[in-house]
């Protein structure tokens, strides 16, 4: 798929997977987008899976941003005190695009916290609150970031990411 073909699909607010080999076009495809998003009035929330690559795209962890930060799993309490959080739930609530990179390093479980998160602060029990998720990244680069002795599970792994059912936008050129 052409880079073009990839920000058509995307402009229609579809959740898509953007994917393909190093220097494939996955940023620039992405930077278009938030081009162009911003130029119709629309803020992208801007992540990244750890703090470096978040540098490198202009945002913040989707730990930061969700405000779910180191947990391993989100308890009912944990799930109160973040939806509680005036600043979270603001910044939640405005989003309608949320862009994640380097999904690759981000494990199922910390995508399905997000999820989580999401829906409850939305109030929608649609993937993600319903929010457009534009994920980018490649699976076969970079695996899931563990803790010492454990395994973390593929982010396609997870039940959140077949929720999302999102579209594979494979850039090839």
């Amino acid at each position: 798929m052409t880079q073009a073909e990839a920000l058509a699909i995307l402009k229609t607010g579809a959740n898509a997977l953007i994917t393909g080999e190093p220097g494939s076009g996955k940023t620039h495809t992405v930077n278009e987008y938030v081009s162009w998003l911003r130029s119709h009035g629309i803020e992208p929330a801007i992540t990244a899976s750890t703090g470096i690559a978040a540098t490198h795209v202009g945002g913040m962890t989707i730990h930061s941003w969700s405000g779910i930060g180191i947990r391993e799993r989100l308890t009912a309490a944990d799930l109160d005190a973040i939806t509680s959080k005036e600043y979270l739930s603001r910044r939640i609530g405005k989003t309608s695009v949320l862009i994640i990179d380097e999904v690759s390093m981000l494990s199922g479980e910390v995508l399905g916290m997000v999820d989580e998160v999401l829906r409850e602060v939305k109030g929608n029990e649609l993937a993600f609150g319903g929010i457009q998720i534009v994920l980018v990244g490649d699976f076969f680069q970079l695996p899931p970031i563990a803790k010492a002795g454990r395994e973390a599970s593929f982010a396609f792994e997870s039940e959140a990411f077949r929720a999302l059912n999102p579209l594979i936008l494979y850039l090839s050129e």
